[in-house]
């Protein structure tokens, strides 16, 4: 899907962003936890609302098709251009109209089109999409950079207090997206959006900022999953050339923020030496925080939800094989857990500091 944005449209998205500020569905919204995804209490609720705003709710949180004439009553004259645009869609003759597999959240005062909940997204927001966006410090009238953007949630929080913000992500359609949430945050003239790897689109620039999420699970490379998640075998293969470009990226006073999940052996992560080698090598200081480790065994949570997704990301997949691919990459590496941290990174001697947060008898990942 590439999103075609013109001056009717871009103005359409304005006035949505408007009447849904005013109908109460930031409202709703914000009564649930803002650090999870909540579908299924969405849905639950969803009966308590008054119709109309219902109506907006089905539309554009759950993702649902709703009656072309009961869109057309509340949403009126933005119809027209929002599905010229490609957000909305006629569906059965105009009986019913849709978001095409798009859900509209608000967060931290933006508005963010991404795609609805599911096993194998490609234009991903999650709770580690959040995580890593109430940590950052975006640095005020600095130039910040983006990496691995995606629909271009880290990239509108630093808009609001950078003079000046690059996002780069490698899939078109999550370009086209990220225009988009541009668009209708009305961030046109602080934010631009390129297709590409990493720093490939770059020239030789500097940034006070620079932040990245990218594909962050570990899981075997020979085994399907989820490009937005796949991290290789350790969960750094993107990780590492993103660090390996900070050197020519970050400014002199700069901040590099990442988030990322690997391998541990319950006690430290196994990546350990990699990181203060680079840290040493590249001069740079780096505060590696642990917020978790989790069991990664069969029958474990994460152990079972990681083969789960990647069964669901291939039609023929051997679940079984699966398993025993992924038992044969931790038992390889010397891992038993599941590791959850996050980076913060400036120049200086090289040095190395790690803060373990975690507990073991916790549920999250991302949190304490």
């Amino acid at each position: 899907m590439h999103y075609q944005i013109d001056k009717e449209s871009q103005l359409a998205l304005l006035m949505l962003a408007d009447l849904l500020s005013r109908s109460g569905y930031k409202e709703f919204y914000a009564s649930f936890n803002p650090l999870t995804t909540n579908t299924q209490k969405w849905v639950l609720q969803r009966k308590n609302v008054p119709d109309a705003l219902g109506t907006l709710i089905d539309l554009f949180l759950l993702g649902k098709p709703v009656y072309f004439d009961s869109a057309k009553f509340i949403l009126g004259e933005l119809v027209a251009p929002l599905c010229r645009m490609g957000v909305l869609a006629c569906l059965s003759n105009e009986k019913y109209i849709s978001t095409s597999d798009l859900i509209l959240v608000p967060v931290m005062g933006l508005w963010l089109f991404c795609q609805k909940p599911q096993p194998n997204p490609t234009l991903y927001f999650g709770e580690d999409s959040i995580s890593l966006l109430l940590r950052l410090q975006p640095k005020r009238d600095g130039r910040c950079l983006d990496l691995c953007a995606g629909p271009g949630i880290q990239a509108l929080y630093c808009s609001l207090f950078a003079r000046e913000v690059i996002a780069v992500e490698l899939n078109p359609v999550a370009v086209a997206l990220a225009k988009v949430n541009v668009a209708i945050n009305d961030c046109s003239q602080k934010i631009r959006v390129y297709c590409g790897s990493l720093y490939e689109p770059l020239d030789m620039q500097s940034f006070d900022t620079i932040v990245a999420n990218p594909p962050l699970l570990p899981f075997p490379e020979n085994v399907p999953y989820p490009f937005v998640g796949h991290g290789g075998k350790d969960g750094l293969k993107i990780t590492r050339k993103i660090l390996e470009g900070l050197p020519q990226f970050l400014a002199s006073s700069g901040t590099a923020q990442l988030i990322g999940t690997t391998l541990s052996d319950g006690i430290q992560p196994l990546c350990i030496d990699l990181l203060k080698a680079w840290s040493y090598t590249s001069m740079m200081d780096v505060l590696m925080t642990i917020t978790a480790h989790r069991i990664l065994s069969p029958g474990s949570f994460f152990f079972n939800g990681l083969v789960n997704t990647a069964v669901q990301s291939s039609i023929n997949a051997d679940e079984e094989a699966i398993i025993k691919a992924y038992q044969k990459s931790l038992a390889n590496q010397g891992a038993t857990h599941l590791c959850a941290y996050f980076l913060h990174i400036t120049r200086g001697s090289g040095a190395f500091f790690l803060q373990d947060l975690a507990l073991e008898d916790d549920v999250g990942l991302w949190y304490i």
